[in-house]
């Protein structure tokens, strides 16, 4: 090595082991993985320790740690000033004579017998020491380096590019420390290709994990990956440890396919084998050269859909598990968008985190198919088992009943408030992509922490309304869920605000005939631009303006909303439909309702109190236990209201900064309409981002319109066969659900799959749905009944409908198909029942 010790600083490609990671960085780390058994582009990757110990001896450290001292990373211009000014003092050092000369001797090495050698310079990070770099600005590549000098500088520009503005705002936010940073650096031989193109192991565009999707094109791959270039597209079907071709598109027929069919089978077969070798579906970036193949790259493909997925068997699941997927169930009534994806990864650590500290043993579980956004579809819980320290929260039941929920949950509102007007309140139009996507993993960093302490709170204050409703039952035999739901009809909460609120506004508008006519007779879509044409119409639509300021983060449909779902804000028209129907009451429903409500919780308490002033229960002296059990089972009904609503509204946070995202991708090119950011992972957009700071020819622009328009194919087919999934049902005469409220109503059935139908909703009609949510509760005041596929006794639209004394059935698989639209039905919330007629 001409006496320069190369292995302190120099990695070739080939000898890259696993343990060498934290010094050559993921990439490097890769290509050493595949050169160990493919045809790999020789090279080798300067270790990240170089890069400190070159600003160490010029003293560079120490004037980056004063350039940096009181930067305000909000001020734009000062950030930049500062980037500039760091990256010239990188640059502008002379590298070290022994890693200068480590160089040297490699790059010799490397050129030896090969005039005219291009390179690609390119960095590495290390995961270690750059948490999340991926959009970060620490992935600078340099392209067609010929000579020692444009090596030697360029080494030195991958380094600067740890301080692009990018970079320096993003470890000032994360409080990452500047000087912990490292940067490795490859030095690759580029291939004069041919041929060359992408090749994925799992089909993206169809999502069939069984097919091997080829694309190729003449010259170098990145005609191909901006779009520029039509390519040959060649699928390949998987046999285990064969591939068989199934179809080839050739872009130009008169010169006919790129590839031999050999080679293509060859290129096909080795695909497989790095997919078996990752054991993940691989995106392999190769090309081809004097008759050899060369592969520069692989990395897993993070998101495909829910083709020829496994069903999930409830008969394998534990009881704890299937409360789970029970929850689950309830929550999620439909199939969420991919954007959707990394907010249910986030609740449920959350939920798992919180029931570990409360003693379940929990089993590790692969996020990668909820990542994606393929959920609630094959979910499996994982294993749940009970601790010991869970009875001890039940021995420590008086600690428990000395706290207040509803009050507590109040403090930690303020956190999350605070924390959302700080998300929704930042300027972000002027801000770069990367800094708007950190902003949202900020964001979601702080919902993983509102949501643990949601799930705490929720895990220890539940136990003594578990207990209070088994002592009731006790003592009431049969009756005693229904004293149950009476005694916590006492307590308000948020959703009944909304909806007293709501139905205030409906009374506004009942008393203007001009207002109540255009609401009455325009379609939902058309009534804004109506009112404001009429006399008072502006003067209520500030009104319902006010309305939707207070309350138009409220999800229009899915259990818990999401980042995809509309929003009352987003859909008025949803808000105007249940208002129509609100008219219809009688001036003082709204008051008639809210004191029939607390007089049954009053009767309730009178019979909980003679109860228990007579027989055994009055001997033990239990009233006063009771009593205090009581208190704070409806301040945890309080609490679990409130705290929902709380959650939902902090997805509509990141509803606003990925839909200035999808804007920003609109004017770019890149989408046709914001709203299909929707349809892309959270990684696939960080992924879009990280590209779009290379160069934005770098994004296939049609490959990316094609997986959107995929993907919205396939939610729809994935949301029918949701709704539909195969469950036993009763096929007599009635039709067969969970009674969660009593009483008989009969009346047409009026059958709403879709908020924007709300306005469809009249007065004694019986309401039939897919699912419901808090959201949808302000139509139990115009129906007469309630029939729901999905959710049972314990689910939010049932509690909300005992208050409103709605008879209502849940769990009654296929209603909406099996029942006509207008046809007469009697619901028997007491047996749970629906019969036509």
């Amino acid at each position: 090595m001409g006496g320069v010790d190369m292995a302190k600083y120099v990695y070739w490609l080939k000898e890259i082991r696993q343990s060498d990671r934290p010094a050559v960085g993921g990439k490097a780390g890769n290509l050493g993985d595949m050169a160990r058994g493919l045809n790999v582009p020789d090279g080798f990757c300067l270790s990240a320790e170089t890069y400190y110990l070159n600003l160490k001896a010029h003293g560079i450290d120490k004037k980056i740690t004063g350039i940096l001292e009181g930067l305000d990373i909000e001020d734009i211009e000062a950030v930049d000033r500062v980037s500039a000014e760091v990256s010239a003092l990188i640059e502008e050092a002379p590298l070290l004579p022994e890693v200068a000369s480590a160089v040297r001797e490699a790059y010799g090495r490397l050129a030896e017998g090969k005039p005219g050698i291009k390179v690609a310079v390119r960095s590495s990070a290390t995961a270690e020491d750059l948490p999340d770099a991926s959009f970060a600005g620490q992935q600078e590549t340099f392209l067609d380096v010929e000579g020692i000098a444009d090596v030697l500088l360029s080494v030195k520009k991958c380094w600067a590019s740890l301080w692009t503005p990018r970079a320096i705002h993003y470890r000032t936010q994360k409080r990452f420390e500047h000087e912990l940073v490292r940067m490795a650096v490859i030095v690759q031989e580029m291939i004069p290709a041919a041929v060359s193109g992408v090749m994925f192991t799992a089909n993206p565009i169809n999502n069939c994990r069984h097919e091997i999707r080829i694309e190729a094109v003449r010259g170098l791959g990145e005609q191909l990956v901006s779009g520029h270039a039509a390519g040959d597209v060649y699928l390949y079907k998987k046999n285990e440890v064969n591939v068989d071709l199934i179809s080839k598109t050739i872009s130009d027929p008169e010169k006919g396919q790129m590839i031999n069919d050999y080679d293509l089978r060859q290129l096909a077969h080795t695909g497989l084998k790095i997919e078996i070798y990752y054991g993940e579906y691989q995106d392999i970036e190769w090309a081809f050269y004097q008759g050899k193949t060369y592969y520069l790259q692989s990395r897993p493909i993070t998101t495909m859909m829910d083709e020829e997925l496994p069903d999930v068997d409830l008969k394998q699941m534990s009881g704890l598990q299937r409360e789970v997927v029970d929850w689950v169930a309830e929550r999620f009534p439909e199939p969420i968008f991919p954007i959707d994806g990394v907010v249910v990864k986030v609740l449920f650590m959350a939920q798992f985190e919180a029931m570990a500290a409360f003693g379940f043993k929990i089993d590790d579980m692969d996020w990668t198919r909820v990542e994606s956004g393929i959920f609630p579809e094959f979910f499996m819980p994982p294993k749940i088992r009970a601790g010991l320290k869970r009875f001890w929260m039940y021995l420590n039941l008086n600690k428990t009943l000395r706290s207040d929920p509803a009050a507590e949950w109040a403090g930690e509102q303020i956190y999350l408030l605070d924390t959302l007007k700080k998300l929704k309140g930042r300027s972000i139009s002027g801000l770069p992509f990367e800094i708007v996507m950190e902003y949202i993993t900020e964001g979601l960093h702080h919902f993983h922490y509102f949501i643990v302490m949601r799930y705490n709170y929720f895990s220890q204050n539940r136990i003594p309304n578990i207990l209070l409703l088994k002592f009731l039952k006790f003592m009431f035999k049969e009756d005693g869920e229904l004293v149950y739901e009476n005694l916590m009809a006492g307590s308000d909460n948020v959703t009944l605000d909304i909806n007293k609120a709501l139905s205030n506004l409906a009374g506004e508008a009942r008393t203007r005939p001009a207002v109540k006519k255009v609401i009455t007779e325009s379609p939902p879509e058309e009534i804004i631009e109506g009112l404001s044409g009429v006399e008072e119409g502006s003067d209520f639509l500030n009104k319902f303006n006010d309305f939707l300021g207070l309350y138009g983060e409220r999800e229009t449909s899915m259990g818990l909303g999401g980042i995809g779902s509309l929003t009352w804000r987003d859909a008025p028209e949803v808000v105007f439909g249940m208002v129509r129907g609100m008219m219809d009451e009688e001036p003082g429903a709204g008051q008639a309702r809210d004191k029939v409500r607390r007089e049954r919780a009053k009767q309730a308490e009178r019979m909980v109190s003679d109860r228990l002033s007579r027989g055994i229960f009055g001997l033990l002296r239990m009233k006063p236990f009771v009593c205090k059990i009581l208190k704070h089972a409806r301040s945890f009904t309080v609490f679990r209201e409130n705290s929902h609503y709380d959650v939902t509204r902090s997805l509509h946070a990141f509803r606003i900064l990925f839909t200035e995202l999808g804007q920003r991708f609109v004017r770019q090119g890149l989408l046709t309409d914001p709203v299909d950011i929707f349809y892309l992972s959270y990684f696939e957009i960080k992924e879009i981002i990280s590209t779009i700071f290379h160069g934005l020819d770098d994004v296939n622009v049609k490959a990316l319109a094609a997986k959107i328009s995929s993907r919205k194919a396939e939610r729809e087919r994935r949301l029918e066969r949701w709704r539909l999934r195969n469950v036993k049902f009763d096929e007599s005469e009635a039709l067969r659900g969970a009674p969660v409220s009593l009483g008989i109503a009969s009346g047409p059935a009026r059958i709403i799959k879709d908020p924007r139908d709300f306005h469809r909703l009249q007065k004694g009609d019986i309401l039939v749905s897919p699912y419901t949510n808090p959201a949808w509760t302000p139509l139990f005041s115009t129906a007469a009944g309630l029939v729901v596929e999905t959710g049972g006794a314990a689910s939010h639209a049932a509690i909300i409908a005992r208050e409103y004394g709605l008879p209502a059935v849940m769990g009654v698989v296929k209603a909406t198909e099996l029942l006509e639209d207008g046809e007469i039905l009697t619901v028997n919330g007491s047996a749970g029942t629906v019969h036509r007629g």
